[in-house]
């Protein structure tokens, strides 16, 4: 298909524009939310419950005083049980943010590399779409 300009409108070529617009800053807010999500999770016996920051590290280690009358090998067991609840709690947000697949074993780092990847070349193609749309739409279709 050849681009004409006469086979648009001004009024689709602001479409275009503003479609392009929306789904940047969609995907800018993503990111940002990326940053803020904290996860959340509890041992099975509720004893520990554990707090994950957006890259998954330990922000906070809560222990009922019951664990008091534990073992050192329980209490460690509550305690890495909790943990991995509140990252799995974390990579759960960010795949429902991104929407990612469940069955798709990656972590959220990668998942973090990927989406920069993608915002920066969706970015750099949509400059350039932008640019000739521009063109397109300043360009008097009486010069043809």
């Amino acid at each position: 298909m050849t681009w004409r300009a006469m086979d648009y409108s001004e009024h689709d070529v602001e479409e275009l524009l503003k479609e392009n617009e929306r789904e940047l800053s969609r995907l800018a807010d993503a990111a940002a939310g990326l940053r803020d999500i904290i996860g959340k999770g509890e041992s099975r016996s509720g004893l520990a419950t554990a707090v994950v920051d957006a890259d998954g590290r330990l922000q906070s280690l809560t222990l009922s005083p019951r664990v008091l009358r534990m073992d050192v090998g329980a209490l460690a067991e509550e305690v890495v049980q909790a943990v991995r609840q509140a990252q799995e709690n974390q990579d759960r947000q960010a795949r429902e943010l991104l929407a990612v697949p469940g069955s798709q074993q990656i972590g959220l780092a990668e998942i973090q590399r990927q989406f920069t990847e993608f915002q920066e070349m969706f970015g750099a193609e949509t400059a350039g779409r932008n640019d000739r749309l521009r063109r397109l739409a300043e360009r008097d279709p009486r010069d043809d």
